[in-house]
């Protein structure tokens, strides 16, 4: 035993390990987190600047996921409090309009691309329509924590005053391939290569938590389809090849994304002018 001891304290010393390392465990999987905010009617509503981050349990900063404030991002005061005004890997944009439905997806990674051991971790929003870094009060915000482990998760709290629609599915790698082959065939996709619309048609066999949403090639979540409990039976969802700010997108591969109870499966498709 003390032998055993003696090696691990040696390479803790030697810096290959930390003593969390030594011992942690940490999955690799994919996090979803859906929520569509609600104006609180105050300063310049319905803009707004708007953040979604990742916490561990200690409250201390993970990685930011969607930083839409690109002047305004010190009115976000307890984002800034807690990443410091760091937005590496996050979707990035300018002060919003309107308010709507965000989807962002954690791939278990910190900033820096290390993979994070398993454990409880926190997704927090926040956003102001008000000037909240030069005195006036803070914006609302919310937060949900979640278990990040070998077994999934899928949790779909009540709404808030100011957040409603709020899903979030955890799902380590390997989990539910039998479940995605199954639901892959019962998806048809067409016309595709398409210039108008593209639809997804497809079958569930009991209620379920539907989400479905597009992305670019880069990864970046650009329209959201469905997010709802859903009963059993047949179900067809349009994209227009629009992005949630009702604009068209440049031509090209997009990818939309189905996921029925966490379960996932991607589908590509051509946008033609």
């Amino acid at each position: 035993m003390k032998k055993i001891f003696v090696v691990i304290i040696a390479v803790v010393a030697l810096g290959l390990l930390t003593p969390n390392e030594s011992m942690a465990q940490s999955t690799t999987g994919s996090m979803t987190f859906t929520v569509k905010t609600i104006t609180n009617n105050t300063g310049y509503s319905p803009k707004h600047v708007l953040a979604i981050w990742i916490k561990d349990s200690q409250g201390n900063f993970v990685v930011s996921c969607k930083v839409m404030a690109n002047t305004r991002k010190k009115h976000l005061v307890k984002w800034k409090s807690s990443s410091s005004e760091n937005t590496t890997n996050a979707i990035t944009g300018a002060t919003l309009s309107t308010h709507q439905t965000h989807t962002i997806t954690w791939d278990g990674k910190d900033y820096s691309g290390n993979l994070m051991a398993d454990g409880v971790y926190q997704v927090w929003v926040e956003y102001t329509s008000q000037n909240s870094a030069s005195g006036q009060p803070a914006g609302p915000y919310m937060s949900l924590e979640f278990n990040k482990t070998t077994a999934s998760e899928h949790l779909a709290p009540a709404s808030l005053n100011y957040f409603s629609n709020i899903v979030l599915d955890w799902v380590p790698d390997g989990v539910g391939i039998e479940e995605a082959a199954s639901l892959n065939s019962r998806v048809s996709v067409y016309p595709n290569p398409f210039s108008e619309n593209v639809k997804l048609t497809f079958d569930i066999d009991k209620q379920s938590q539907l989400q479905s949403y597009v992305v670019d090639q880069a990864g970046k979540m650009v329209a959201v389809l469905a997010n709802e409990v859903v009963s059993a039976g047949g179900y067809e969802l349009t994209w227009d090849g629009k992005n949630d700010q009702n604009r068209r997108l440049q031509p090209g591969i997009y990818f939309i994304i189905l996921k029925v109870n966490g379960v996932s499966t991607s589908h590509k498709v051509l946008m033609m002018r």
